[in-house]
């Protein structure tokens, strides 16, 4: 008996802040490139300002209109009430999937689901530990079909918690897709008070945007 593999190639979400003329560009060679999947959206800070939650959906759907499936991403470390509502937007938001930065956005789009069970499975990202399977069943059964795992996790650790010939049930029953990270620097962690802001000696807050010097 032979197995239905389906493999599929999904561009991550940008870690770094690029102009924005520079990451049209970008998306415009994914638009032609062989990716599946593109996940959209700031997920690091909130201070990169550059696209808003409506630039984003034009680009979501001009991506689509190419062919691709578009995933929305929230943000990894949720701060301040604006925040909230940004990822909540995201959240409530129908058009497109959502992959959940953090369990407040598990938390949303779990309730999202069980208002409306015919919106899009979410998708449990990298950033929402999930490091067994009784913790990952327990995220899936809110509603979701795909889980991002974490970076630090092995292969045989992935095919543990959600092994092929056994996976976790996702939303609506369906087998929970599984989804590595293959490619690009890993972002392992993310800081509160902003590490090149800290590293010029500056506040978050007033960091002159150092990131993209």
């Amino acid at each position: 008996m032979t197995t239905d593999r389906r493999f599929g190639l999904t561009v991550g979400p940008l870690l770094y802040w690029w102009p924005r003329a520079e990451t049209m560009a970008f998306y415009a060679e994914v638009a032609d490139s062989a990716a599946d999947t593109v996940v959209l959206g700031e997920i690091v800070c909130s201070r990169r300002n550059e696209f808003k939650f409506e630039d984003w959906l034009a680009l979501a759907r001009d991506l689509q209109a190419a062919g691709k499936r578009v995933v929305l991403g929230t943000m990894a470390l949720l701060m301040s009430e604006a925040e909230l509502r940004s990822a909540r937007r995201i959240a409530e938001q129908d058009e497109f999937a959502v992959e959940a930065g953090d369990a407040s956005a598990v938390a949303m789009l779990a309730r999202a689901h069980a208002a409306d069970p015919a919106r899009p499975p979410f998708w449990i990202g990298p950033h929402v530990n999930a490091y067994s399977r009784p913790a990952l069943a327990e995220w899936a059964a809110l509603g979701a079909g795909t889980w991002v795992p974490a970076l630090e996790l092995s292969t045989d650790a992935i095919g543990r918690i959600n092994p092929q010939a056994d996976p976790v049930p996702g939303a609506g029953g369906a087998p929970l897709a599984t989804e590595a990270f293959v490619f690009g620097r890993m972002p392992l962690a993310f800081s509160a008070r902003c590490y090149t802001a800290r590293h010029h000696r500056l506040k978050k807050d007033e960091c002159e945007f150092r990131c993209r010097d």
